[in-house]
């Protein structure tokens, strides 16, 4: 979370806003950058965004978030987030629950170097939960009800990027199909020829290089992996420098995923690339024992702020989560599943095939 930056009109908070691009006071209207004192009191940004060596950033980076601010821990999701210090948190912006504690590192936060800023504002987010309720098929007719949110929260989710060359050795069993005649005889004697299918196992090696660029890793706690993908595109190339000013009006998350595990999940996540490109070169109809060896080179990492405004709401007793893309105003969610709309969608269309099975059977007559 951001420096304050009061507001050279009447001295409230000003926030950013994404309509504006740039701080705005919500209560005079003043919009522009923070007076320059204010500016001088904030950490100096880093001007470019810079890839980091993985082995160096084990080792050593800059920690600490750059300004005075709170860390509250969710007891429900685990999330950990971050508000000014004058700032009472009174409930989780990803699973709604009051039940937040105060929470100090161990050791300070790994400090994020670049991010998104929020382009979609809160009220657009807020419209496109209607939008988003009215296309899901098969859920419970109340949440039409529920068309309107009354709180959502924009909170700015830690990402760790990873790029890598990869060289690929592979190893697999080729097979080649092939036809040959067989006769059969049945039991009354009488012979009959048929073709069948034959496979020829033959073994095959090759190498597949394979390069990855800003592979996203959400190190969210209140967000699931699948949900967040949900949201993508992400365009890392429009990564700006970190600074507080984007971050003044929102939450940022602290990450929950550390630098190492992220890149454990990186890993799994490319190796199935891998693979998948790697099956794609091995000749012949079909294939088996397919084994991949990767070398791993150029690793590089940023960690950086990607903005998502999330709501959490409840039905029944479970809680489910609408989120949209801070920049692009795409939504996603989890929600209910109706089942008795199932159980009368799949009666219908059991009764229709057996509609036609009868009309079949008539006609055959």
């Amino acid at each position: 979370m951001a420096t304050n930056y009061p507001c050279p009109g009447c001295s409230a908070d000003l926030k950013w806003s994404p309509g504006d691009g740039d701080l705005q006071c919500p209560y005079c209207g003043h919009t522009g950058s923070a007076p320059v004192s204010e500016q001088a009191a904030a950490p100096a940004p880093n001007r470019e965004v810079v890839e980091h060596s993985l082995a160096s950033g084990l080792q050593q980076a800059t920690r600490g978030w750059g300004a005075s601010l709170s860390q509250h821990r969710c007891s429900g999701c685990g999330a950990v987030t971050a508000v000014p210090a004058e700032v009472t948190a009174t409930a989780c912006a990803f699973c709604g629950t009051t039940k937040i504690a105060e929470y100090t590192d161990a050791e300070g936060v790994l400090r994020p170097e670049s991010l998104l800023p929020f382009a979609v504002d809160e009220r657009t987010a807020k419209a496109g939960f209607r939008k988003w309720v009215g296309g899901l098929w098969f859920r419970p007719s109340s949440l039409k009800s529920m068309s309107r949110l009354e709180k959502i929260a924009g909170v700015y989710v830690p990402v760790w990027t990873f790029d890598t060359r990869t060289t690929n050795h592979w190893n697999a069993e080729a097979g080649f199909y092939y036809y040959v005649q067989e006769s059969t005889t049945d039991a009354q004697g009488k012979a009959t020829t048929k073709k069948v299918r034959k496979t020829r196992w033959e073994p095959a090696s090759g190498t597949v290089h394979a390069d990855f660029d800003d592979h996203l890793v959400q190190a969210s706690a209140g967000l699931d992996q699948k949900l967040f993908e949900g949201l993508f595109p992400y365009d890392t190339s429009m990564l700006q420098p970190f600074e507080t000013k984007y971050l003044a009006g929102f939450m940022a998350e602290r990450y929950q995923i550390s630098l190492k595990e992220g890149w454990s999940l990186a890993q799994v996540a490319l190796s199935k690339k891998i693979t998948a490109k790697c099956r794609g070169h091995v000749p012949g109809d079909t294939q088996r024992g397919l084994m991949v060896s990767t070398r791993w080179q150029d690793i590089t990492f940023k960690h950086c702020l990607l903005p998502v405004w999330v709501a959490a709401y409840r039905h029944g007793d479970k809680v489910y989560q609408y989120v949209v893309n801070g920049v692009t105003g795409k939504t996603h969610g989890t929600a209910p599943w109706s089942w008795v709309k199932i159980a009368a969608f799949s009666v219908a269309v059991l009764g229709a095939i057996g509609a036609v099975i009868g009309i079949i059977a008539l006609l055959n007559r």
